[in-house]
C-alpha cells in the first residue's frame, strides 16, 4: 500500500523522518551503531563563519583567474544529522584575482530550517529546503540548488542569502541539482521530480531568466532522477530503477529501493516537444547519478556518464556498485540503444567545459576513486582525471596518501576546451587542513601549479562552481 500525500506530510514533521534525497549524490551509507561517518573527520561540520584575506599561495596563481571558486555542501548547525545529505547548506568561497588569493569566507545559507531554529533543534523535515547540493549562475542570478525544493538565490561577492527564487511564481515544484545551459541560445533547462504525480517535469527558462515552459512527463511512478542531459535538439531523460518506497521510509527511514525488474529506459524528447513526443528506449538496468555530456550525431544521440551497474541492491549500506565511464548511442527512430564501457577504473563527478554543453566533447574531467575500507563506507576520491574521448587516453594525477580531492571545476581561459585551469578543494588528513589545488588543464598529470591554503578545514561537500568575473 502506497503512502498518501497526507501521510508523507505527517512524516515531514517527524524528527526521525529521512530526507527523501538523503542518498542521492554518490553512495552514502546509513548510520552505523558507532555513529554516522559523516559526523567525523572531514565529513564533520565546522563551527561558525569567518573571513580571511591575502591567503598564502604555494606556486604561482595564473593572473587570468579572476572570479570566485564556490563549494556547496551540508554543515548541520546541530553538529549532526540523520544523513550526510540532511544538513544545513554552508558555502565556502575563495576569491582569485591578479595572481592573488584575495579572500576566503564561509556562510550558512539562510534557509527556513536555519532561520526558524529547526536546524539548531535537530528537527528533521522531509520537505525542508536545505539548498546544500549545487550551484548555477544564469541571467544575473546565482542559485543554490537542492532538488527537494525551490532554488535559493545567493550573492557570490559576500555569500549572502537573497532568498528562495520561484521565477516570479512560475515554478510550483522543485528544481533539480543539475540544470543545463545551452551555450548558444543561453536557455536554461532543468528537471524536477517527485514521489507524487507529476513524477517528472522538464522546465525551460529563457536567456533573460523567465520560466517560459513546464512539461510534465509521464513515467510509471516516482523515481530518483538526479540528472538528465541536453543537446542542441533534444532533452535526454532517465527512467532508472531506483524507486521511491515511502512505506520503507516510514519503517526504516530509507525511502528508495533498487527494482531492476521494472527495467530501465532512456528518453529522447525534442527541445520543442512535450510528453507525447518522448521516445523511450529500453536498456539494461543500471543507475547514474551524474552524466558527463550528450550531443546529436546525425539522427542519433551520444550520451556519456558514470554508470553504476546497480544501486543499493542489498539495502542502503551497500557500497558495492562501482561507477565507470560509459557511452550510450541512442537511435530514437529505431527505438534502439547500445552501450559501451570506456574505462574500467572508478570514476565519478564528471565535468566538462560548459561551453561545450550539448555539443561534441573531446575532454571529460572528474575524480578517480579507490574502494572504501568497508562496503558500508563511501568510496574515497584519490585522483584527478582527464579523459581524451577522441584519443581514448587518460591523464591522471594521484594525490598523496591521506589527501582527498572534491569535485573539480574548469575555469576556462582560452578557445580550446582544455585551455584553462581545474580547481579542486583538497583535504590533507595528516594536517587536518584544506587547500585549493589549481591544475593546468592541458597537463593534469603534471600536478598542481599552485595551492591556496585555506584558513580553516573545509568539509567534503557535493558540488561547486567557478564564477568568472563578468565583463
Amino acid at each position: 500500500m502506497m503512502l498518501s500525500r497526507r501521510r508523507l506530510l505527517e512524516l515531514a514533521g517527524a524528527s526521525s523522518a529521512s530526507l527523501f534525497l538523503s542518498h542521492a549524490l554518490g553512495g552514502c551509507a546509513a548510520p552505523a551503531p558507532a555513529g554516522p561517518w559523516w559526523t567525523s573527520g572531514n565529513y564533520g561540520p565546522v563551527e561558525g563563519e569567518i573571513d580571511a584575506v591575502d591567503l598564502a599561495v604555494e606556486g604561482a596563481l595564473p593572473p587570468e583567474l579572476r572570479g570566485v571558486f564556490l563549494r556547496n555542501g551540508p554543515n548541520p548547525v546541530a553538529g549532526s544529522s540523520s544523513f550526510w545529505f540532511f544538513g544545513d547548506a554552508m558555502l565556502h568561497g575563495v576569491r582569485l584575482e591578479a595572481g592573488r588569493a584575495v579572500w576566503y569566507r564561509n556562510r550558512y545559507i539562510r534557509t527556513l530550517p536555519y532561520t526558524s531554529g529547526a536546524s539548531a533543534r535537530g528537527d528533521a523535515s522531509l520537505l525542508a529546503n536545505y539548498a546544500n547540493t549545487a550551484l548555477v549562475r544564469h541571467a544575473g542570478r546565482t542559485l543554490a540548488l537542492y532538488e527537494g525544493g525551490l532554488p535559493t538565490e545567493i550573492t557570490p561577492s559576500d555569500l549572502a542569502t537573497v532568498g528562495e527564487h520561484d521565477f516570479a511564481g512560475a515554478l510550483r515544484g522543485p528544481m533539480g541539482a543539475h540544470p543545463k545551459i545551452d551555450p548558444v541560445t543561453g536557455e536554461l533547462v532543468f528537471i524536477g521530480y517527485s514521489p507524487f504525480a507529476p513524477y517528472l517535469t522538464v522546465h525551460h527558462v529563457d536567456a533573460g531568466g523567465a520560466l517560459v515552459r513546464s512539461e510534465p512527463i509521464t513515467i510509471p511512478g516516482g523515481r530518483m532522477i538526479h540528472d538528465f542531459q541536453l543537446t542542441e535538439r533534444n532533452v535526454i531523460l532517465f527512467d532508472l530503477p531506483v524507486v521511491f518506497d515511502l512505506e520503507a521510509a516510514e519503517t526504516d527511514g530509507f525511502p528508495f529501493r533498487w527494482s531492476p525488474e521494472l527495467g530501465a529506459r532512456l528518453g529522447v524528447m525534442p527541445r520543442g516537444g512535450g510528453d507525447a513526443d518522448v521516445t523511450w528506449i529500453e536498456v539494461d538496468p543500471f543507475y547514474m547519478f551524474h552524466s558527463l555530456n550528450a550531443w546529436d550525431d546525425g539522427d542519433r544521440v551520444v550520451l556519456l556518464g558514470a554508470r553504476h551497474d546497480h544501486m543499493w541492491a542489498n539495502g542502503p549500506d551497500d557500497e558495492t556498485s562501482h561507477p565507470t565511464l560509459h557511452r550510450w548511442t541512442l537511435d530514437a527512430a529505431a527505438r534502439t540503444g547500445s552501450v559501451e564501457a570506456l574505462d574500467d577504473r572508478l570514476y565519478e563527478f564528471p565535468r566538462i567545459d560548459v561551453r561545450r554543453q550539448g555539443l561534441a566533447t573531446r575532454y571529460g574531467y572528474g575524480l578517480g576513486f579507490e574502494l572504501g575500507a568497508r562496503v558500508d563506507l563511501p568510496r574515497r576520491p584519490n585522483a584527478l582525471v582527464k579523459y581524451d574521448l577522441d584519443g581514448g587516453t587518460l591523464d591522471r594525477f594521484d594525490f598523496a596518501v591521506g589527501q582527498q580531492p572534491d569535485e573539480p571545476v574548469l575555469a576556462s581561459a582560452g578557445e580550446g576546451e582544455d585551455h584553462g585551469y581545474l580547481l579542486t578543494m583538497v583535504h590533507d588528513a595528516a594536517t587536518d587542513s584544506s587547500s585549493v589545488a589549481v591544475f593546468d588543464a592541458t597537463d593534469v598529470a603534471g600536478g598542481p601549479i599552485a595551492r591556496v591554503a585555506m584558513p580553516r578545514r573545509v568539509p567534503f561537500g557535493f558540488h561547486g562552481d567557478w564564477l568568472a568575473d563578468e565583463a
